[in-house]
């Protein structure tokens, strides 16, 4: 018995040391919390493990109604960084900040980026057939989805490799080459997109609610929304209109996205021949996207979905 006190001792204080060693180990890495996908898929390939991120979005989440709840507040002030796109174009996030401002490093991604300035610098860009913008829902400089356009997504991406950077400097050159592959990714889906609008079939784009505002300035087509940017439904009136053009320019496809549910999009499912699309606008993950999927994949899906419905592929 006296040789077997020792050995038990021996053995609890080997478990103690990996308990120890692996706690250091959890205490080295940082917890992340973002707002849209895109921003988590980028802190995933940037960082790598040396980060453990989640989106405060849940599935299927439509940002424009999503509320936290007191729990998911004060797992947020625990976190050491919050990444979001901007106050001005993410009121939940806002509010959310300003709750965890005092315990948690808050960085606005896109606060540099100016919208308005982005969609004027493009407006002469479009085709000629496009509506103008007074025939368009306003879009407007408060579309807060501008992770859609690669120019502004690779902008978003190099504001979260330099707060990773500040906050684990002794990871610098790893978030570094991980950035810059990241990046060269996205100049890829900008020369598809390029690529696919260079000659249209069909100028207008008919899309669940108005998310690809980015886009349509950017190469040059016309979105025409269902919804409006809040998610809000059209007036009868303008159902009825929506329809008719649909029908008068025989649109072969309409985009649908995950998050997006209305009733009003059925009705235009019986009363057109319009195909729907999948179309992930990118603000969350759908139940049915892969576990596996990045911000790149997701938008190798969206490209797929737009050029069909541009040139009635």
């Amino acid at each position: 018995m006296k040789k077997i006190f020792p050995l038990l001792f021996l053995l609890l204080l080997t478990l103690a040391a990996c308990s120890n060693n692996q706690n250091s180990a959890d205490d080295q890495t940082l917890t992340v919390y973002t707002t849209v996908f895109p921003l988590t898929s980028f802190v995933e390939q940037i960082a790598g493990d040396t980060v453990n991120v989640e989106s405060i979005y849940p599935q299927g989440a439509d940002m424009h109604s999503y509320e936290p709840t007191q729990k998911d507040m004060i797992s947020y002030s625990d976190g050491d960084l919050f990444l979001t796109t901007s106050n001005e174009l993410d009121p939940v996030a806002s509010s959310i900040a300003e709750t965890i401002k005092n315990d948690t490093e808050i960085i606005e991604t896109a606060a540099d980026i100016n919208a308005e300035a982005f969609l004027e610098s493009h407006h002469e860009h479009g085709h000629e057939e496009a509506h103008s913008d007074e025939e368009e829902h306003d879009h407007g400089s408060m579309d807060p989805h501008i992770w859609l356009s690669p120019s502004l997504a690779s902008d978003m991406a190099l504001s979260v490799k330099t707060a990773l950077t500040e906050l684990s400097p002794d990871n610098a050159d790893m978030y570094n080459e991980n950035y810059e592959a990241l990046k060269a990714d996205i100049e890829q889906l900008d020369e598809q997109l390029t690529q696919i609008s260079s000659d249209p079939v069909n100028t207008d784009v008919f899309i669940s609610h108005e998310s690809i505002g980015y886009l349509a300035h950017q190469y040059g087509f016309n979105q025409v929304g269902i919804n409006g940017l809040s998610n809000q439904e059209p007036s009868q009136q303008e159902l009825t209109e929506i329809i008719d053009s649909i029908n008068a320019e025989d649109i072969p496809y309409i985009l649908y996205e995950p998050n997006v549910t209305s009733t009003v999009t059925d009705v235009i499912r019986s009363e057109t021949n319009a195909e729907p699309l999948y179309f992930n606008n990118l603000e969350s993950l759908a139940n049915d996207d892969p576990e596996d999927a990045t911000y790149q994949s997701m938008m190798e899906k969206n490209i797929e979905s737009l050029d069909k419905a541009l040139n009635n592929k």
